[in-house]
């Protein structure tokens, strides 16, 4: 377990390093970003590289025992590039440039920004690569942030056409039939008649796009950028062998393909701003940011950039109580994170992130938010020994595509609850409120660790895994199918046989007919549960019909289909599929999963309103820990007795939690059981 800091050495005087990494070791920081945004120091003139004012910061630092994270410094680049090639630059979808000045606004199809970026890593690593104080390097920074995941420019129009006749072995009839370019007249007679998905007359450049050429798109977008970072990590495993490679991943963000980016680095590594999630809110921030990020390389993950206080670029988020960044860089301990670094250090006093604030003010004075994070560094150094290798344990499963992702980004059909992050993190706040662990999983191979897999939006779904998630459920595992699943092929493009598709004959039932309606705008559609209540449908109603033996478990309350099959369980060899014909919050997944989970003891336990739990198992045994979240004492009900790791008190039975106050509890093993590490390729 370690805590990071990142510095901007390059903009900070000299005279202010060595006091500011005297503080920060006293703090039991030991990693330190650097250089990620320091292109324009390093590199003043064109192929004029100078490493000196980075070499004496490492120097300033090591000295107290710091090693180093390098980050490559790609993702702005500098003034001198801009003005040998204005053409760089982006373009909008409605055909305008993007200006230097922001940031990831350079085209990835641009040869002299390429060669530019690859020449900088080269020289950066040629000079650090085997400089022991190295501990990892970062590849650029966000990737895709600030809508810079697509370009519309004609190089990346020409580039698309490429890509598009490779994938359809250059064969245009195969992409008008995947496509359906007969519909409006749009068939192609050659791929240069291919155009991007631009601006038209209606409200967005997506509407009114033939799907196929949209989803697409997307994958071509997401191939340019994982290119990119793949011809850095060649040069970095050339230059800098044994070293570890990661890249900074945003949270709630699937504008790129996470899992295929994933698989070029070594550890994921992202950016946690509960304050984005929550808009200032006292709540929890969902859990699904965490699980995404471990899910993608089946391992802990790190936070890159973990929130200290207010952020903002033209305006600022409310700034986060006392206590709070204390509680929500738990929370990244309790879900997994391995590395903490804290954004940032001391606030900007010029440029564009003057409103995010860092643990120091722009004043450089001591503070509270500081006084925080020494608490942290503090409890953390005592927390260090039992959380070293150890992982957050699960039995369930999400399972996001993000071919499906994209699809209904596209075409959610339904005006709420078909967003596809509200439906996963619906989940989420469901499972969360009862404690139960849960992980990311993005393909349907390797789920024999899991008794249960939900898949709340999986409307692309190829053959290969739906006989996947049919040997799931044969084994004994209980899957749960969302609206939408088994609806488009792999171009996007409906398919013939009625929903869902690949998968009905493993959920038991079809659907008959979909009414998308908005339950925001008095279209009151509900359930009625077998229990006999009454919980609220969101956005979309599918009409099922149950095949012989499945067993209707709720029906529609409201508009015309009331009755009708809204909810229906199959039982398919040793287990059981339950198909959701509607899109619900956690109140709904509480009333229809709940008691299926309770059957297979997976339940968890009933959590106090604001109060979170995440357990750590790994060779020493478990760690819960309960983070009140809210601004009220809660009393919490103890599973197990233990140790509070933090305090040193023997706890058992139950425990108060004052507000924003957390518990790491050593637990007791079941009498007769032996603690265990969790199994290989587990999170």
């Amino acid at each position: 377990m370690r805590l990071g800091l990142p510095y901007y050495f390059e903009q900070w005087p000299r005279d202010r390093w060595a006091p500011d990494a005297d503080l920060m070791r006293e703090a039991g920081v030991s990693v330190v970003r650097m250089g990620e945004f320091a292109w324009s120091e390093l590199e003043p003139e064109e192929g004029r590289y100078d490493f000196s004012l980075l070499e004496s910061a490492m120097d300033e630092f090591a000295a107290r025992g710091m090693s180093f994270i390098l980050g490559t410094p790609t993702a702005s680049y500098p003034p001198w590039l801009h003005a040998r090639h204005p053409d760089l630059h982006q373009m909008r979808p409605d055909g305008t440039a993007k200006e230097h000045g922001q940031r990831q606004d350079a085209c990835k199809n641009h040869p002299a920004y390429r060669r530019a970026a690859l020449g900088m890593s080269r020289a950066m690593a040629a000079r650090f690569g085997s400089d022991p104080r190295v501990l990892a390097w970062q590849i650029d920074n966000e990737l895709g942030n600030h809508g810079t995941e697509s370009c519309w420019c004609p190089r990346c129009e020409e580039a698309f056409r490429a890509w598009l006749s490779s994938r359809f072995s250059g064969d245009i009839g195969a992409l008008n039939a995947a496509w359906g370019t007969a519909f409006w007249s749009h068939r192609y007679g050659y791929f240069s008649e291919v155009d991007l998905p631009r601006d038209s007359s209606d409200r967005t450049w997506r509407m009114g796009q033939n799907p196929g050429l949209l989803l697409d798109f997307a994958r071509f977008s997401s191939d340019v950028q994982v290119a990119f970072l793949a011809e850095q990590e060649a040069i970095l495993r050339e230059l800098a062998p044994g070293k570890i490679v990661t890249h900074n991943f945003m949270s709630g963000y699937f504008g790129i393909d996470g899992p295929d980016l994933a698989r070029r680095i070594d550890v994921v590594s992202w950016d946690n701003y509960p304050f984005l999630e929550l808009e200032g809110r006292s709540e929890i921030p969902s859990g699904l940011n965490h699980a995404y990020m471990r899910g993608l390389k089946r391992k802990n993950a790190w936070v890159m950039e973990q929130a200290t206080g207010a952020g903002g670029l033209d305006r600022a988020w409310p700034e986060p109580e006392p206590g709070r960044m204390r509680l929500w860089a738990f929370q990244s301990v309790a879900r997994g994170a391995d590395l903490i670094v804290f954004y940032r250090w001391r606030s900007a006093r010029f440029g564009q992130e003057q409103l995010w604030h860092g643990i120091l003010s722009h004043d450089g004075r001591h503070g509270r938010r500081l006084d925080e994070f020494l608490r942290f560094a503090s409890e953390i150094g005592r927390l260090g020994p039992a959380l070293e290798l150890s992982a957050p344990e699960s039995k369930v499963a999400l399972l996001l595509d993000t071919d499906s992702v994209w699809s209904l980004g596209f075409q959610p059909i339904a005006r709420e609850g078909t967003d596809p992050r509200w439906m996963a993190a619906s989940w989420c706040r469901f499972l969360d409120s009862r404690g139960i662990s849960y992980d990311c999983v993005f393909d349907a191979s390797g789920l024999e660790a899991y008794e249960v897999v939900a898949a709340p939006c999986l409307s692309i779904c190829p053959e290969e895994t739906a006989r996947s998630l049919s040997s799931f459920v044969e084994r004994g595992g209980l899957l749960v199918l969302g609206p939408l699943c088994g609806t488009r092929d792999a171009e996007n493009a409906m398919l013939e046989e009625p929903a869902p598709g690949p998968l009905a004959r493993i959920a038991g039932c079809r659907v008959e007919e979909i009414d998308a309606f908005s339950y925001a705008a008095g279209a009151k559609v509900g359930v009625i549960t077998a229990a006999g209540g009454i919980v609220p449908a969101f956005g979309l109603a599918e009409l099922l019909d149950p095949d012989e033996g499945t067993e209707t478990t709720a029906r529609f309350s409201g508009r015309y289909y009331t009755g009708r099959s809204a909810v229906c369980l199959s039982r398919r060899g040793a287990g059981e599929c339950l198909y959701l014909g509607a899109a619900f919050g956690a109140e709904g997944l509480e009333a229809l999963v709940a008691p299926l989970l309770e059957r297979r003891d997976l339940a968890g336990f009933p959590l106090p309103e604001g109060v979170e739990s995440a357990r750590r198992v790994g060779p020493g045994g478990a760690i819960r820990f309960l983070l009140n979240h809210g601004e009220l004492a809660r009393t919490v009900t103890l599973e197990r007795a233990g140790r509070d790791l933090l305090t040193g008190r023997e706890l058992e039975g139950s425990v108060e939690l004052e507000p924003l106050d957390v518990v790491a509890l050593e637990e007791e093993p079941p009498s007769g059981a032996a603690a265990r590490p969790p199994e290989s390729g587990r999170r």
